[in-house]
């Protein structure tokens, strides 16, 4: 199936809305599915990993910062320029294309990059409400809910451990699962994410994600619905439960966070 035709899949195109969490500028989630005001029904949830759950950004600053030193980027780029292009990305690709690592030594250059974002000033900081919305999740839907991230293994396991974030009992979809050219924005990760908790054939279309902008499927969202999106600041006004038909609701507080106008992404 083509990677438009599965993006039609996810959306439903003439109903979904898309509901916006943001802080500041990064995307904290998108939340899809059956959305009525304040609660939304879906059956499981992806999460995004950087910028959703934790937020390592001045670790990878300080990290192309430092290779832009070694690795002089393509077109005299500066290192800010860059760590803007490759937000989401995955290093195995971003590395080659912006400081023409060739693939023989990408491997030892993912590990050291991923290293310097690892123990940058202690490490990544868990985002407000991400540690009590995932222990929820652990508590009452332990299988209904993973982590889809452009990260390696390697740095996506390591950043859980040292914040000591719960761990998806179905594992992790990581750059590693994904093929190449695949990353996002292709929905390739999120159809694994979804498979990898049910391999029912339309469980895609029933699971909200979390985190990438740039994603086409929101994309796709936003043309087909015009409708309003409410702001929130982060995952501490997202709470869960099971209802007795098995699918799980979603609540969102919008208190104090009026309804804004949609906007055009600008990434």
């Amino acid at each position: 199936m083509a990677a438009n035709e599965q993006a039609d899949r996810l959306l439903g195109l003439t109903s979904t809305v898309t509901v916006t969490l943001e802080q500041e500028d990064t995307t904290v989630a998108h939340l899809l599915y059956r959305m009525s005001q304040d609660t939304i029904e879906v059956e499981a949830v992806l999460f995004d990993l950087d910028g959703t759950l934790i937020d390592s950004t001045q670790g990878v600053f300080n990290a192309w910062e430092g290779f832009g030193k070694i690795h002089p980027f393509v077109d005299g780029l500066g290192w800010m320029e860059v760590a803007h292009k490759t937000h989401g990305r995955r290093l195995v690709e971003t590395l080659k294309q912006y400081c023409n690592i060739p693939d023989n030594k990408l491997p030892a250059a993912i590990t050291e990059f991923e290293d310097i974002v690892i123990n940058y000033g202690g490490g990544p900081q868990v985002l407000p409400g991400a540690r009590e919305l995932l222990e929820e999740f652990k508590q009452i839907a332990p299988d209904r809910w993973t982590i889809v991230t452009s990260a390696s293994g390697g740095y996506a396991s390591a950043a859980i451990a040292k914040r000591d974030l719960p761990i998806p009992s179905k594992g992790l979809i990581t750059a590693d699962d994904i093929g190449p050219g695949q990353g996002k924005p292709n929905p390739a990760p999120y159809l694994a994410g979804a498979g990898r908790i049910s391999d029912q054939a339309d469980f895609a279309t029933k699971c909200p994600w979390s985190g990438n902008r740039r994603c086409p499927i929101r994309s796709r969202c936003r043309a087909a619905s015009r409708r309003q999106n409410p702001g929130f600041e982060n995952l501490e006004r997202v709470s869960v439960q099971v209802l007795p038909s098995g699918s799980l609701r979603l609540t969102i507080d919008k208190a104090d966070h009026p309804t804004t106008a949609q906007t055009t992404d600008s990434t």
